[in-house]
């Protein structure tokens, strides 16, 4: 490994360790989130917000790096890709545990947005009732006769 490499591969296992955390997140959230525990689940939100922020100055680093090796022909610009790669490989784990995550969330939206609009709508039956049990009431508690 040159020192091109050799000054990369920290970045690259530190990228790497977020991107697992970032997967081990998704789960926690969609566990919780399948619990119906809200608190939990913005905390594990709010804990995803804060390692997609730290892989953010990672991958600047990262990008940099590999600007910087771009239009060598030389064993550092393939090492440097090579670590670029398992990265990328670590990242597709990510995108689609995210995905998952994402599509769940949208389905127990779907699905409070239902609850919603069915609490808001006359029951009919109840109102049917109560209409019945009110004319019942008026003529039971005519006091004049």
């Amino acid at each position: 490994m040159n020192a091109a490499s050799t000054a990369i591969a920290p970045h690259v296992e530190a990228a790497k360790r977020l991107l697992r955390e970032l997967e081990l997140h998704a789960e926690a959230a969609t566990d919780t989130l399948g619990n119906g525990d809200g608190t939990a689940f913005l905390a594990a939100v709010e804990k995803r917000q804060g390692l997609l922020t730290q892989l953010e100055k990672v991958v600047d680093v990262l990008a940099h790096e590999r600007a910087r090796s771009r239009g060598r022909a030389d064993d550092r610009a393939a090492e440097t890709a090579a670590l670029i790669g398992e990265v990328t490989q670590a990242a597709v784990g990510v995108l689609q545990s995210h995905e998952q995550l994402v599509g769940r969330v949208r389905a127990e939206r779907d699905r409070l947005a239902v609850a919603v609009r069915k609490a808001e709508q006359p029951d009919q039956i109840a109102n049917q009732y109560a209409a019945t049990t009110h004319a019942l009431r008026q003529q039971s508690l005519s006091v004049t006769g």
